[in-house]
């Protein structure tokens, strides 16, 4: 017997709305029987893990990204005219206060110098003989004075020329390091042009930029860390803090003083400036836990006592090897460690304690 297509089509639909009744009822009954095995109500809400994480006391730590700076950076410059006859100073060698780095030549400095000495010679004397006719009432008391008003003239005049001829003689002005040289032998040097640079690397600096919301955190006499990309790791004192800010950027610049009697550590070095603040209570969390909501945001989701998924905007502190500490969450708190990323803020969710 041939079944008409419609029997067929009615028998299909009937098999079919059979079968899912049968699953959905075994399916249901698996999930109970689940549930029950577990001490739960049964429930369709996605399933998550949570830790329970209590707070401690933690100290915070401000990092910042800088570098290593001189204390005093002078380019050493030419008081007056001429050419370079001597260059004393090695470039990278060590200096003290007062050594020569570039001699000018003389030139007519000690012909001005000499000239100098027998004017002063000359309005001494002139200036002793009308004293001495003064006396006697043979010169008046005001042609006395242009002749003392002569011979100091004189006098101004030499000092002149002694300074200008010291003035050939370029010096280091404090104890430091002669980095750079800008004049070589034979170079003709102008007033103001440089013979060479001096760095003071003791103390160093090291230097980075504060964010506003930061700065109010620190000030001088904080002690802190240097981390150089060369590998060293140093401590030193916060020496000063900018009291206004970058107008461009709107932070403020932190000096690190560190110190470095033997110039070993150099400037312009990239360092990560590390200073410890004052404790606060903290959470441990795993650091995988940590995200950004739609605001950029960094936080935590946690279970809240209804049972709804809050997602905790939180500050964070450091990392260490178990994780990141942060603040700002409940005390103690239910953390999301398992299906956080799959579950939105005020979500219901079947949550279990991690084992």
């Amino acid at each position: 017997m041939k079944l008409n297509s419609r029997y067929i089509a009615a028998i299909v639909i009937v098999l079919l709305v059979g079968g899912f009744f049968l699953f959905g009822t075994v399916f249901s009954n698996n999930d109970v029987e689940r549930a029950a095995e577990d001490g739960r109500a049964p429930s369709r809400a996605p399933r998550v893990i949570y830790e329970i994480v209590e707070a401690g006391e933690q100290p915070a730590l401000l990092v910042l990204r800088g570098r290593t700076e001189a204390f005093r950076e002078v380019a050493v410059r030419a008081e007056t005219g001429g050419r370079v006859v001597e260059a004393a100073a090695l470039e990278g060698s060590r200096v003290s206060e007062g050594d020569l780095l570039c001699r000018l030549d003389v030139d007519a400095r000690q012909a001005a110098l000499d000239q100098a000495r027998a004017d002063l010679r000359a309005a001494q004397q002139e200036y002793e003989g009308a004293v001495a006719l003064g006396d006697r009432g043979y010169r008046s008391q005001n042609s006395i004075s242009a002749l003392e008003a002569a011979r100091d003239g004189a006098r101004a005049r030499l000092e002149a020329a002694r300074q200008e001829l010291q003035n050939i003689y370029i010096r280091a002005p404090f104890d430091g390091w002669f980095d750079r040289r800008e004049a070589e032998i034979g170079d003709f040097l102008a007033p103001g042009e440089p013979c060479g640079v001096v760095l003071e690397l003791d103390p160093l600096l090291a230097a980075a930029q504060v964010a506003e919301r930061d700065v109010g955190a620190l000030q001088a006499g904080m002690t802190g860390r240097a981390r150089l990309i060369t590998g060293e790791v140093v401590d030193g004192t916060v020496r000063r803090i900018a009291r206004q800010a970058d107008p461009a950027t709107r932070t403020f610049r932190a000096e690190l003083a560190i110190d470095n009697p033997n110039g070993e550590l150099r400037a312009g070095v990239t360092a990560e400036i590390i200073i410890p603040l004052e404790t606060r209570p903290a959470h441990l969390v795993p650091t995988t836990v940590l995200a950004l909501n739609q605001d950029g945001n960094i936080g935590v989701r946690v279970i809240g006592d209804d049972g709804r998924v809050n997602f905790v905007e939180v500050e964070w502190l450091s990392d260490e090897a178990g994780g990141s500490w942060v603040s700002g969450l409940p005390d103690p708190a239910r953390v999301i460690v398992q299906g956080q990323d799959f579950v939105e803020d005020g979500a219901v969710v079947d949550a279990v304690r991690a084992p």
